[in-house]
């Protein structure tokens, strides 16, 4: 079976430095292929089989899949059943700018070296406002490529640090992806804010489960790793924010000022006004 190359000198603009594309079904996708360019899709309607690298896997509503410029891929037509999706490609070059402005911090390389694709499942909701943020880029005019270019490299930063950094765990790491990305999710206020509710749903499993894992993988309490995470989001407000001591308190959870004297000084080996006054002095005020 022959493999087409597609070239982002013949499909994509360069000074755009992207292409939309909303694809109503199947039959209007290139067969096998490779390219020379970064992409991801994210499946509006429907499902499909996506064929890539030798691989087959079916792929559903809220499916959003990263590409590389080395992924060979095509894909076929699951029987009574089509999809829609929305891709979005651009230039090699802009992406690398991307992870570089990212910095270290992001695992670019789990991306690069998996053996296949990226694929994360989002929610309904996520999935509506993905697709919402995309679709304002087929509202730019075709001459406005300046503006067409910073919308692009927008939704690069938000897609691929929101969804690709929480979803990639790096090989050496045996953690489960499900339990990692609990993790992550977690540390979000809301999340934490509202406690062990929320990660007994949002985990599908049970507390006395998540107690043995998160033994087995942050020797702690699930307890302990939520008061762990709003003690980090306190120590953050105190730091970079003017906000009293008692409002910090309030807004990280803790109802009982010296509930929280007592935790932070055993975190962070001081009081919180002494730990604001001993970082104060590096911070140079920006105001």
């Amino acid at each position: 079976m022959d493999i087409s190359l597609l070239r982002a000198e013949l499909g994509i603009d360069p000074e755009a430095e992207g292409h939309y594309r909303d694809i109503s079904g199947i039959g209007n996708t290139s067969g096998i292929h490779t390219h020379d360019f970064y992409e991801f899709f994210l499946i509006v309607e429907g499902a499909a089989n996506h064929c890539v690298n030798g691989n087959k896997e079916t792929i559903r509503e809220g499916a959003l899949v990263f590409m590389r410029p080395h992924d060979i891929h095509y894909y076929e037509q699951l029987p009574g059943n089509d999809c829609r999706l929305i891709n979005l490609s651009f230039y090699e070059h802009t992406l690398t700018e991307l992870f570089a402005y990212l910095g270290e911090g992001f695992p670019k390389d789990a991306f690069l070296d998996s053996p296949d694709p990226i694929t994360v499942q989002l929610s309904r909701q996520e999935k509506r406002m993905l697709q919402e943020r995309l679709e304002k880029l087929i509202r730019i005019p075709q001459q406005e490529k300046q503006r067409f270019r910073t919308e692009l490299r927008s939704v690069l930063a938000e897609v691929y640090s929101r969804f690709l950094m929480h979803s990639v765990v790096p090989e050496h790491d045996a953690k489960p992806k499900w339990f990692a990305n609990l993790c992550a999710e977690m540390k979000n206020p809301e999340r934490f804010l509202e406690g062990l509710p929320a990660m007994v749903r949002l985990s599908g499993k049970s507390h006395a489960h998540l107690c043995r894992l998160f033994k087995k993988w942050e020797n702690q309490t699930p307890q302990a790793y939520l008061n762990l995470a709003k003690l980090q989001y306190a120590e953050n407000l105190l730091l970079h924010s003017d906000r009293s001591v008692l409002d910090i308190a309030l807004e990280a959870g803790f109802g009982n000022l010296g509930h929280f004297y007592k935790s932070f000084k055993a975190l962070f080996g001081s009081t919180p006004q002494k730990h604001r006054k001993l970082h104060q002095a590096r911070l140079a005020p920006l105001v």
